[in-house]
Parts: C-alpha cells; sequence; structure tokens
C-alpha cells in the first residue's frame, strides 16, 4: 500500500514551517510538495524532511498542480491499494487519522472521501468543507448576501454520509479512480476545481464523495477577497460558468 500526499505551495514556506504538520506525517507516508513560485529555503527544508520536491518555472493552477505530482509519484504505475491525499499546506491532520480513514474507506469500499475539517483547535467551529451542487443562482446570492445555500450543516451528520462535493482542501482519492476520471480538470485555474472533480467522479464512475464526521483535522484558511465585482469575483464567475457548462454535458443520470 501506498498513500501519497500532495500539497501545493504558493508562497506558504511560513505557514508549512509553523504548522509542522508535513515534517510529521512525512516518515509515514509519501508526502510531496510542488513550490509554484520557487520559494528560497523550501526545496533545502523539504530534503531536511524527506519530502519529495517538484517545482515549477511558470505558475500552474491547483488542479495541473495536483496532476503533476500525481504523475510523479505513481510514474511506475498504480498498485490496487495506492492512494493520493490532495491536502492543503494549511491542513493540519495526525498520521493516525489518515491510516483510520483509509481503513475506513477500505471497510465501505469507498474510493473518494473527505473529513471533518474544523478552523479551531478545540473542534468547536465548523469549516463549512461540504456541500451541495452549486446553481448559478447560488453563486450570486453567496456574493451579495454572504449567505451561502449549498453549505450542508455538518452538526446534524454523526454518520457517514455520501455528499455532491467537498473542498479541495482534503480530498483522498482511491489512485485508480483518480486516474479513471483523469485527475483535476487543468482549465480552472483557481476556484471550481474541486467541484468539478467530485462531479466528474460522480457522473464518470458512480463515485460520490463519503464524508466521515469523527475524522476530525484543523484548516487554517486564510480566504481571498470575495468582494461584488473584485477580481477574485471575476475569476470565480468563470470558473463557475465552466462548471456549470460540464454539468450540462455530464450523463442525464445526474
Amino acid at each position: 500500500m501506498s498513500i501519497v500526499i500532495s500539497v501545493v505551495s504558493h508562497k506558504h514556506f511560513k505557514i508549512i514551517k509553523d504548522l509542522q504538520s508535513l515534517e510529521h506525517l512525512a516518515p509515514y507516508f509519501d508526502v510531496y510538495l510542488i513550490d509554484n513560485v520557487k520559494e528560497a529555503g523550501l526545496e533545502e527544508w523539504c530534503q531536511n524532511h524527506n519530502i519529495n520536491y517538484l517545482a515549477n518555472e511558470i505558475k500552474c493552477g491547483f488542479g495541473e498542480n495536483n496532476n503533476k505530482v500525481f504523475d510523479a509519484a505513481f510514474k511506475n504505475g498504480i498498485g490496487e491499494d495506492d492512494w493520493f491525499l490532495v491536502l492543503n499546506p494549511d491542513v493540519v491532520i495526525e498520521k493516525e487519522r489518515i491510516f483510520e480513514l483509509v481503513e475506513k474507506m477500505r471497510h465501505d469500499r469507498v474510493r473518494l472521501a473527505t473529513v471533518n475539517l474544523y478552523k479551531d483547535i478545540n473542534f468547536k467551529t465548523y469549516d463549512n468543507a461540504v456541500r451541495h451542487f452549486p446553481t448559478l443562482t447560488d453563486f450570486f446570492k453567496s456574493y451579495l448576501t454572504g449567505a451561502n445555500p449549498t453549505i450542508i450543516d455538518k452538526s446534524k451528520i454523526t454518520e457517514p454520509a455520501k455528499v455532491d462535493w467537498a473542498s479541495g482542501s482534503f480530498l483522498m482519492f482511491d489512485a485508480e479512480l483518480y486516474q479513471q476520471i483523469g485527475g483535476f480538470d487543468k482549465s480552472y485555474f483557481m476556484y471550481c476545481e474541486d467541484i468539478d472533480i467530485c462531479l466528474r467522479s460522480m457522473a464518470l464512475q458512480k463515485e460520490k464523495v463519503t464524508f466521515y464526521p469523527t475524522v476530525k483535522a484543523l484548516h487554517f484558511a486564510a480566504h481571498s477577497n470575495r468582494k461584488l465585482l473584485s477580481k477574485s469575483f471575476f475569476w470565480h464567475l468563470r470558473s463557475m460558468v465552466r462548471y456549470l457548462w460540464v454539468k450540462k454535458t455530464m450523463p442525464h443520470s445526474l
């Protein structure tokens, strides 16, 4: 069995060092870090902590970066019990929780899953990381009112549950599934890559995301500017339009 962890760093060296999560995971998993901006000292730090270091000459999007890690990690082929974890650099999870998740996925015959992310060390404040598939109306409503109707109330879920999609902050794939659906769509740059890959997993391989509420991790997220008509807004709108087009072309079984 191989569990590969893929981390994309875009000026995240400081938080990676401060959280100390990756250095604690590296002795137990095949941790890959892809450096999108070639930060000074990051390659040496990775070498010192037995972390596989990759770097880009030209900046790439989140999805394309994870695809590059996947290709590097599984260049010699995929075994029948290999796993690929897409992990944000600002997520902290204990090694035991990763092993626990994989065991649960094996037992339940699940090929795509996420865990219960929290924003605080006391595990009191949920990160709204599992959601329903959005509509264009949902998109505008979230910007205009600040309320997002796609958010799933995790407090009501006590057992493993199927959800439409989960944040790319933490997605555990059976490696073969990731390959079968072609990984992330690199046409997205900043937003909706995670929605898209969960949609295609369901449409192409009949595999929905399973949310495991009892497996916990911390997400120290710093959200970008989401004001109406900001640069972030237009990037998000562009990705949303693409996602809606992809959804429309998917099998009617959706």
